[in-house]
């Protein structure tokens, strides 16, 4: 499949068009709608800004990087001409522009922001279930979880509506429904995308990231949205991996542990240094990131919890209320152990290009699915999945989780964690990866 630049330049000869890859998002659209990727769509409105970045294409006029794209967003960002609602049906409060300051950068950059995806309600889960808007469902097996909470973003891009999405990642929102879906996900450094304009769940974790069918396509998105440049990474030769082997024990199901484990020996033939390490932050950061994550999510929505029905799904309202319920003392406790949990991994990092593990520990669980069996016995599909990816939000680390095919028939990814602020490097070490052990599942047809 041609990358986002090949495909551009093709738009620039006028061998591809921005007509034919918006209609061709909504035949897509309309052979997965059952699996509920998509939360609002004009498709009048889309067709007439194609046509009209076709026509400056056909005059010699890139708008940018990006022109003719059909990039989708998730509902959580302010677009201009659509509405917000964030998978809820409470209130939600002011975002404080009419248009998300990314969203205007994809714009500039010549994207077609033609959709909104649906979410986890208010991205206060992982596993795209939603009372209010109806489950998004899994591509390769719609009885199962697309993960959350950018769920329709990377239902969208794995089933071929449109060429990329736009997610959030407070814990893991971007890279797990990436690896539900066999789609790369990228969490960039905390701060480089700018979020105003979206609806925070929790403003001290919150990241913007995309998601797309390949890491160049991952990194022409955040150029764009980050206004930095990644050509610079250094591309990886003989890379230093660290690997939390002591962590992983007992946390993984078996046929992820078999297939990490050949993934593992296939990386050291393709020369990769591959280093056990023992990281106890990846322990502790549950004891800071719940009650962060709860506190502050309850203060954005301070104004619908003091209502009598607040207009949140039995799925989000206790965490809500337990956040709101949380003395000073307990979330300032969990800000001063975060340090610490910071301080480890970036020392962890200083001497390795990145950390790597399974995204999650267990394959897509089942909708409606609470527990799970792992290696050291029964636990929650909350601690499986999320427990994976939180420390990295947590620390503000970039991570980029990479397909690596199918186990058992479902997608798995592999993620890969770099040092603080090393963006470009980390790019370039996924281009790496992708090309030793990166495969790109198609889901079946419908």
């Amino acid at each position: 499949m041609p990358t986002l630049v090949e495909t551009v330049e093709s738009i620039a000869r006028q061998a591809a068009s921005a007509q034919a890859l918006i209609e061709s998002a909504q035949r897509q659209a309309m052979r997965a709608a059952d699996l509920n990727p998509i939360a609002y769509v004009d498709w009048g409105a889309a067709l007439d800004e194609a046509r009209r970045l076709d026509a400056e294409a056909r005059a010699g006029r890139l708008r940018g990087p990006l022109h003719g794209i059909p990039v989708s967003v998730k509902d959580l960002f302010a677009v201009r001409g659509m509405p917000t609602q964030a998978g809820t049906r409470a209130p939600l409060p002011p975002l404080g522009r009419d248009e998300a300051v990314l969203v205007s950068r994809l714009r500039e950059a010549g994207a077609l922001v033609f959709a909104k995806t649906n979410m986890h309600e208010v991205a206060l889960g992982a596993t795209g279930e939603n009372r209010w808007t109806g489950d998004v469902k899994n591509p390769f097996d719609p009885a199962r979880q697309a993960g959350g909470s950018s769920s329709g973003a990377a239902v969208a891009v794995a089933t071929g509506i449109g060429l990329a999405g736009i997610g959030s990642d407070t814990g893991g929102s971007v890279r797990i429904p990436a690896a539900f879906c066999g789609v790369t996900g990228f969490k960039p450094s905390f701060g480089a995308i700018p979020l105003a304009g979206a609806l925070h769940l929790s403003w001290t974790c919150d990241h913007a990231g995309p998601l797309a069918r390949c890491v160049d396509d991952c990194a022409v998105l955040f150029e764009a949205m980050a206004r930095r440049r990644v050509a610079h990474g250094a591309p990886a030769r003989r890379p230093r991996l660290a690997v939390p082997a002591a962590w992983l024990a007992g946390r993984l199901q078996p046929a992820v542990r078999e297939a990490f484990e050949r993934l593992l020996a296939a990386l050291a033939a393709e020369q990769a240094e591959l280093e056990h390490v023992v990281a106890p932050a990846l322990a502790l950061a549950w004891q800071c990131y719940t009650p962060i994550v709860r506190a502050e999510a309850a203060w954005v929505h301070r104004a619908a919890l003091s209502v009598g029905a607040p207009g949140f799904s039995e799925l989000v309202l206790p965490a809500l209320k337990a956040g709101r319920a949380l003395a000073a003392a307990d979330y300032i406790d969990a800000l001063k152990a975060r340090e610490g949990v910071c301080a480890e991994l970036d020392a962890l990092l200083a001497g390795v290009d990145a950390l790597v593990l399974p995204t999650s520990a267990v394959l897509p669980p089942l909708r409606g699915q609470d527990e799970i069996e792992v290696e050291g016995g029964r636990t929650t599909v909350r601690e499986a999945v999320l427990g994976q990816t939180l420390p990295f939000s947590l620390c503000g680390l970039p991570t980029l989780s990479v397909p690596v095919g199918l186990v058992d028939g479902l997608p798995m990814g592999l993620q890969l964690v770099g040092r603080r602020d090393g963006d470009a490097s980390l790019l370039a070490l996924g281009r790496w990866i992708e090309a030793a052990v990166g495969v790109t599942p198609m889901p079946p047809e419908e």
